[in-house]
């Protein structure tokens, strides 16, 4: 067997609550790469590569001067572009090419700070299809984690067989999947509750058995999985980090902002109940590994997930190889002959 083996992808990543950043550079380590987040005169935040290009000073140590910095060894100063825009002593024509600093997008958003470890500072921050940011709050945000390929996490709900025996939801509707974004892939299913769990039989007795799960993935890393049982719906955020060992997860809980003591308690309590659902996920996929040339006749759906991750964890080679050649034991695969049975609709060709 020949576990499928990805490279971390350039993607969204949870940083930290928003009270953690200030005019003091902090440096957070995301899959694949550091970078430096500070807070600008101007009250925004800047995420940054996390050494100065002149000597590899590190920039935790720099000072915030507007919305740039100063590099504390040499007093190189960077604009909020990155750019070097003074050298002590030297003249504006003297300031070479290299003196320009790599910048990230980064997004506050609930009193947390997201960042993407693409270099491009134009990217924007998903969330659930055709809902404004602002007209939701999250519950505390929740800690996983997983022994598993980070891979594995993301793919569950993709594996219908799992989705029935593991968890007793019997679907009622053949699922397809959905490729309205090139950077995304999601699945809609219908199905029947027949969990035995508390959080399955309170759904079940109140909004009856009939469900749908909209579950989305972005660049390979970010869930966004929205539940509606009649008239409950439960919207679930999880960024999920590949580590050495495995992967760590940041689940958010959203619903409608509201002034209701009895409906912010309702937030913490769906929460809760996420929580033990992708906490028990995590259990049951311990020493769970996808190889693509192993897929059965009912792994159709997953196939074409695994082929879209397969395709960009290329395109993202492409774009940054760097990062690539700094992990030795992190390959990247060719599709393999099964694959190409179930095409992967990439939106974008």
């Amino acid at each position: 067997m020949t576990p499928l083996s990805l490279p971390i992808p350039l993607a969204w990543y949870y940083a930290g609550s928003a009270s953690e950043f200030s005019a003091r550079p902090t440096e957070v380590s995301l899959p694949g790469r550091n970078v430096v987040i500070y807070r600008g005169q101007s009250g925004s935040l800047h995420a940054v590569q996390s050494h100065c290009p002149h000597m590899n000073s590190p920039l935790s140590k720099a000072q915030v001067r507007g919305d740039g910095l100063k590099c504390s060894l040499h007093h190189w100063v960077y604009n909020n572009q990155g750019v070097c825009s003074g050298i002590p002593g030297a003249k504006s024509h003297e300031i070479p090419s290299f003196a320009c600093l790599e910048k990230y997008s980064i997004v506050e958003r609930h009193g947390h700070v997201f960042v993407h470890t693409a270099p491009v500072t134009q990217q924007q921050l998903p969330l659930f299809a055709d809902e404004d940011p602002s007209d939701y709050a999250c519950a505390r945000v929740r800690l996983l984690s997983g022994q598993n390929h980070w891979s594995v996490a993301t793919a569950n709900a993709f594996d219908l067989a799992h989705f029935e025996y593991i968890h007793q939801r019997r679907p009622t509707a053949t699922p397809r999947m959905n490729a309205t974004q090139p950077d995304a892939r999601g699945v809609r299913l219908h199905y029947e509750i027949h969990g035995k769990a508390l959080a399955d039989r309170l759904l079940v007795r109140r909004y009856g058995h009939q469900a749908q799960l909209d579950y989305t993935v972005w660049h390979g890393n970010l869930i966004f999985a929205v539940t509606r049982v009649g008239e409950f719906v439960n919207r679930m955020m999880v960024f999920v980090h590949p580590t050495a060992t495995g992967f760590d997860a940041k689940l958010f809980v959203f619903t409608p902002k509201t002034h209701s003591p009895w409906k912010k308690l309702s937030r913490e309590i769906s929460a809760y109940f996420s929580y033990q659902f992708f906490a028990r996920e995590c259990l049951e996929l311990e020493g769970v590994a996808i190889d693509p040339a192993r897929l059965g006749p009912k792994d159709q759906l997953l196939a074409q997930y695994v082929a879209w991750l397969m395709q960009r964890s290329i395109k993202d080679a492409t774009q940054s190889p760097a990062q690539w050649a700094d992990r030795p034991g992190e390959s990247i695969k060719t599709p393999s002959p099964l694959l190409s049975q179930y095409p992967s609709h990439d939106a974008d060709g």
